[in-house]
C-alpha cells in the first residue's frame, strides 16, 4: 500500500480532483483507517453516548427549573449546576479523544499507510504523540481565532444593535447583521485550514510563524479552499443526517417526554430508555466520527495541491530571471 500512495500528496490538483482522490483514498484504505484509530474512536463513542444521554435525560428539566428560578428571582437550582460542570468536562473530554482519533489518522496519512504501529500487551493501536499535540495546538489556535474574532466584531455590534432606537425591527436588523459578520469570520478563518495542515504534518514548522507567512498563501488559494471545504462539509452533513437519523428521533422523543414530566404528564416512554438512548448515541458516535475523518482526506489533497502550485510558482520565477539574466549577458 505504501508504494501505491507513495508520492500521492504533492500534486497539482483542480478542486474535484481533490475531492474525488480524497474521497478515493479514503474508501481505499478504511480498513487501515479504523484499525489505527479504533481505540480512541470507541473512547469518543463512549463519552458521546454519556454526553447525549444527559442532554436528553436530565437538561430538559434543569432549563426549566432554571428558568422558572430566574422568574421568581430564586437561586439557581443546584442540580443545574452539577449538570452543567458535567456537560462541559465531557464536552473537553470527548473533543480530546475526537482530535486523538483524528491525530492517528493523519499520522497514517502522513506514513502514506505503512504499517500500524501498535504497543502493550493487547497490541492496541498507537497514539502518535507529535501529531496529537500538534492536531491539539493547531485546534485550540483556532478556536482561540474565533473567539476573539468574535469578542472583536460580533459582541460590540450585537450591544449596539440591540440598543433600544424606536425602531420594531431593531432585532431583525441585529440578526442579519450579526449573521453577515458571522459569515465573514468564517471566511476570515478559512485560510487557516491550509496553515493547520501545513503545521500538522510538517513537524519542523511554528504554528505562529506558519500564520504570518502561509496565511496570505491560504487567502491566494481562497476559492479553492472554500469549494473542497463546502463540499466536504455537504457530504459530511448528508451522511450524518442519514446514518444518524435513529440518534435524532431518540432524541427528540426523549426531550419531549422529559419535559412533560416536569408539567406532569406521564412519562410515555419505557423505564429502560435511558439504556436504549446510551447505545444509540454509542452507535451513532462511532459512525459520525468516522464520517467527519473523510475530510482529512479531501483537506490533505488540498494541502498538497497548494504546495506543490506554490512550488511551481517559486520555481517558474526562479526560471525567468535566470533566462532574464542570460538575455542581458553580452
Amino acid at each position: 500500500m505504501k508504494n501505491q500512495t507513495k508520492g500521492i500528496l504533492m500534486k497539482s490538483r483542480s478542486a474535484s480532483a481533490c475531492i474525488k482522490e480524497g474521497y478515493g483514498l479514503y474508501t481505499k484504505n478504511f480498513r487501515k483507517t479504523m484499525s489505527s484509530s479504533w481505540l480512541t474512536a470507541l473512547l469518543y463513542s463512549l463519552v458521546c453516548s454519556a454526553l447525549c444521554t444527559i442532554l436528553t435525560a436530565y437538561l430538559p428539566e434543569t432549563i426549566t427549573q432554571t428558568m422558572a428560578a430566574r422568574a421568581t428571582n430564586s437561586a439557581l437550582p443546584a442540580n443545574g449546576i452539577v449538570v452543567a460542570a458535567v456537560i462541559l468536562a465531557l464536552i473537553i473530554i470527548g473533543g480530546l479523544f475526537e482530535i486523538a482519533t483524528y491525530s492517528c489518522v493523519i499520522a497514517q496519512l502522513k506514513d502514506e499507510f505503512g504499517s500500524i504501529r501498535k504497543v502493550g500487551k493487547w497490541k492496541l493501536p498507537a497514539l502518535d504523540r507529535t501529531t496529537f499535540v500538534r492536531t491539539l495546538i493547531a485546534t485550540v489556535a483556532n478556536i482561540l481565532i474565533v473567539v476573539v474574532l468574535l469578542a472583536i466584531i460580533v459582541i460590540p455590534t450585537g450591544m449596539l444593535l440591540g440598543m433600544p432606537s424606536g425602531a420594531g425591527d431593531i432585532s431583525t436588523k441585529s440578526l442579519v447583521v450579526i449573521a453577515l459578520e458571522l459569515i465573514a469570520i468564517m471566511m476570515l478563518v478559512l485560510p487557516m485550514a491550509f496553515v493547520s495542515m501545513k503545521y500538522i504534518i510538517r513537524t519542523d514548522t511554528r504554528l505562529w510563524r506558519l500564520i504570518a507567512t502561509d496565511y496570505k498563501v491560504g487567502l491566494k488559494h481562497f476559492g479553492f479552499i472554500l469549494i473542497v471545504s463546502v463540499v466536504s462539509c455537504i457530504v459530511i452533513c448528508l451522511a450524518e443526517y442519514v446514518l444518524a437519523l435513529p440518534a435524532s428521533i431518540l432524541t427528540t422523543a426523549n426531550y419531549q417526554a422529559n419535559i412533560g414530566v416536569y408539567y406532569g404528564d406521564p412519562l410515555g416512554m419505557p423505564g429502560y430508555i435511558n439504556y436504549i438512548s446510551a447505545v444509540v448515541f454509542f452507535i451513532a458516535g462511532f459512525i459520525q466520527i468516522y464520517i467527519r475523518i473523510s475530510a482529512l482526506f479531501t483537506s490533505y489533497y488540498m494541502y498538497g495541491s497548494i504546495e506543490q502550485q506554490e512550488e511551481e510558482r517559486r520555481k517558474f520565477k526562479e526560471s525567468g530571471m535566470n533566462q532574464s539574466q542570460i538575455s542581458m549577458l553580452p
